[in-house]
């Protein structure tokens, strides 16, 4: 993925290089890095063309628009046809893709089509879970459950048909009337509930009920929409299509065990969902409605819902009882099927006079109490078996350590001592007892595979393409190390919980220094503590030019015990790009075999910063690619710092993030790019947002600009493409400080549309469902 290189700068009103403290070369437009370069091409797929300005680019060497807003996609398609569907008005959009009211031309009805963004079609994994969405829901004909008429590919757009309904989402509605009575909500949870047993009787699982993907028409008829989480059980291999691994459904409504693995979702799990939904219907709000996203998550694992007494004291206690049960932590705890929920509320509605007119499907009650004896003695049978083994295991290891000994002795031999530690290894680092540090032998380096006392002594054996296996739990101090020229994974052995530590020793500036090296971290938890006799901040990692990061599911905290915060904090990335001189540009490729100094590489997948005062830091003139799937980072500073670059580099530092469905909780702003006299060449920035969730204090811009360049020269340095985001926070999108003069762009006059909310304000769940159903 290529960042685009904004246009040159301005030349109007003067030569702002008169300011700067270099000669008049050093502001002439260099050849961009090829790391930078894209043209805007037409949009043929769509019928027209890509206005110049537009946020629709393209990458250099593709032929479809990529990265684009929903917003977007909903302007260039509305009013187009795929095959034999008109798009007659763009409605709304999510994280996969643009909702349209369409008319179907052959049978001449109004339909909803859901049409998938192009760059996303080109994942794979993606597109699988977008077919899976249309297989998934065609299974289905329910009157409580949305249809799906077709599923198409037109001009290189891949779409879903979908029944057009008429009404209003439940969140909507909840908002707008406030919370339902006992009665109403009985009626709507019997809907869903009937919907949900005609699901699980054809192997669907919905895994993403939530109040705004439940749709009532004017008749009253309660409507499951969106099956654009469910799976089959069934399909070859099971696979889990999960968006780039993200744990999938809402974290409002999310059940215990869909948030440690989509996979272990099943309808008990949809019937949680729906537990949670039944809260909100008669509270106004879901049972954890206060929180983080790690918060939420916690509290659906740990904590029991709120009392509903507390919010209503009208609700009978049988309900109440039902939502509990709907609710519990444990799977085998709630409903086994949802006929036995329908049923239930049938006798409960039939106990308070409530009329339930609407048609349903067959109730089918349950045999109570006639589990199979198996079953029924699973849960202390397979503890009591496991500890039975563990206790033989033990007896028997102990007897053959015995039997081994007792036979050395006849011998004459003397069992060998435990290898001992190296002598250069600290003391304050060495393994607690029963700890290790394996490394499995890199390609054709069997001879390579040992068991160290420390990581570093275990980098440094390591031979190239090795894994490091960390066998232990809890938290090891280990040395800051470097790794230089090797690919490494660092990762936790089966049924191992370890954390590595770092402080700031001595000249060490980083846990962990990569020159031209590639290291992955998979699993773990990963920690740097500054000190108050540090010098300078420090940061977990440090990336020379030509290096490479993969961190998956990985834990990671940076601590400034007694350092100052803000910029001067400690940092988790510190990213030294290898500049270009401007002279080699002049003479040309000869004088660089061809080549540009290579970049610097980061990839975040499902894991979480926390406490760094800058999460990343970007210098030295060249290019900085960052991937963020999942997960995100909490800071009170800035996510990204970078930094300008000095006068003879060809370029300022460039910086290109993407980032999906990702939380950016920042307290000073997401990213802030200085230059300054000794460092004059501003830096660049491109963004993709696609679905991510962005948090700043208030009167605290998304993006800061601040140097001695002229504000029309820093305008063309940054570019945002949003992708379904939300902003919350401050109202200044960015805020530009020039050279004598400041100017700030809000959301509302950004270049593109970008959904903004004060903090704290409660986020509606972005549903393209929603869109699907609402009235024109």
């Amino acid at each position: 993925m290529t960042p685009i290189e904004p246009p040159s700068s301005p030349t109007n009103g003067g030569d702002p290089a008169a300011r700067r403290p270099t000669d008049d070369a050093t502001r002439r437009s260099p050849q961009l890095p090829p790391a930078f370069t894209a043209e805007s091409e037409t949009a043929s797929s769509v019928g027209g063309t890509i206005d110049e300005g537009s946020e629709a680019t393209v990458l250099s060497g593709t032929s479809e628009a990529a990265h684009v807003s929903v917003a977007e996609v909903g302007r260039r398609l509305e009013g187009q046809a795929l095959g034999v569907y008109e798009l007659e008005q763009f409605v709304g959009g999510g994280g996969m893709g643009a909702v349209f009211r369409a008319r179907d031309t052959t049978l001449d009805r109004i339909v909803a089509v859901k049409v998938l963004f192009q760059h996303r079609s080109r994942d794979d994994e993606m597109l699988r879970r977008f077919q899976n969405e249309a297989q998934s829901a065609a299974r289905l004909d329910h009157e409580n459950i949305g249809r799906v008429y077709a599923v198409g590919c037109e001009q290189g757009w891949h779409f879903i048909v979908f029944e057009y309904i008429e009404g209003i989402n439940l969140r909507d509605l909840v908002n707008a009337a406030g919370p339902f009575d006992p009665r109403r909500t009985i009626e709507v949870v019997t809907q869903i509930a009937d919907a949900l047993s005609h699901a699980a009787a054809r192997d669907v699982v919905h895994r993403d009920i939530k109040p705004s993907n439940v749709i009532v028409t004017p008749t009253g008829r309660a409507r499951l929409v969106d099956m654009g989480l469910a799976r089959l059980h069934h399909m070859a291999g099971d696979q889990d299509l999960t968006v780039s691994g993200m744990t999938l459904g809402t974290f409002d409504y999310i059940s215990p065990e869909q948030a440690r693995d989509p996979r272990l979702a099943d309808v008990r799990s949809d019937l949680y969902s729906l537990g949670c939904t039944a809260f909100f219907l008669l509270t106004g709000r879901p049972p954890f409605a206060e929180g983080t996203m790690v918060q939420k998550l916690l509290k659906h694992q740990q904590d029991p819902p709120p009392a509903i007494e507390s919010f209503r004291g009208d609700v009978p206690r049988r309900l109440v009882a039902v939502l509990a049960r709907l609710m519990a932590k444990r799977p085998e705890d709630r409903y086994e099927h949802p006929h036995a929920l329908v049923t239930e509320l049938a006798e409960i509605a039939e106990e308070e006079g409530i009329d339930l007119a609407l048609p349903r499907g067959p109730v089918i009650r349950p045999a109570r109490g006639r589990r199979p004896l198996l079953r029924r003695h699973l849960s202390w049978l397979v503890p009591t078996a496991a500890l039975a083994a563990i206790v033989l295991g033990m007896k028997w290891s102990s007897e053959r350590k015995l039997d081994t000994n007792a036979e050395a002795r006849q011998d004459g031999a003397v069992p060998a001592a435990a290898p001992k530690s190296p002598p250069e290894a600290d003391a304050a680092v060495l393994p607690a007892r029963g700890t290790r540090l394996v490394v499995a032998g890199g390609p054709g380096k069997p001879e390579a595979a040992g068991v160290y006392d420390t990581l570093a002594a275990a980098a440094a054996a390591a031979a190239d393409g090795a894994v490091i296996e960390l066998s232990y739990d809890g938290v090891r101090d280990e040395m800051p190390f470097e790794i230089a020229g090797k690919r490494l994974t660092i990762r936790a052995a089966e049924n191992a919980d370890p954390e590595v530590r770092f402080g700031r020793r001595g000249d060490a500036e980083a846990g962990i220094t990569l020159a031209d090296g590639e290291i992955e971290c998979r699993d773990l938890g990963l920690r740097f503590e500054s000190s108050p006799n540090s010098v300078g901040p420090g940061c977990l990692f440090r990336l020379l030019g030509g290096s490479s990061l993969q961190v998956e599911d990985c834990r990671i905290e940076v601590v400034a015990s007694g350092s100052a915060g803000g910029v001067d904090g400690p940092r988790c990335i510190e990213a030294v790009t290898p500049a270009v001189d401007r002279d080699e540009i002049e003479k040309g490729p000869a004088s660089r075999n061809g080549e540009l100094p290579a970049g610097v590489s980061v990839r975040f997948r499902r894991s979480r910063v926390v406490g760094a005062s800058v999460v990343v830091l970007a210098r030295g003139g060249g290019n900085l690619t960052l991937t963020w799937s999942g997960g995100g980072a909490e800071t009170p500073g800035r996510f990204l710092l970078v930094e300008g670059s000095v006068g003879d580099a060809a370029w300022g530092t460039g910086v290109e993030v993407i980032a999906e469905e990702a939380i950016f909780d920042c307290g000073e702003g997401f990213a802030l790019l200085l230059d300054s006299l000794t460092r004059p060449l501003e830096p660049r920035l491109k963004m993709v947002a696609n679905a991510c969730r962005f948090r700043m204090r208030d009167n605290v811009p998304l993006v800061e600009q601040s140097g001695i360049e002229d504000p029309d020269i820093y305008q063309a340095r940054v570019e945002w493409v949003d992708g379904g985001s939300r902003y919350e926070g401050g109202h200044v999108f960015r805020r530009i400080d020039g050279a004598a003069e400041r100017i700030e762009i809000d959301y509302a006059t950004a270049p593109q549309p970008l959904e903004h909310a004060p903090l704290g304000e409660p986020r509606p769940d972005d549903s393209a469902a929603d869109a699907t159903v609402d009235g024109p």
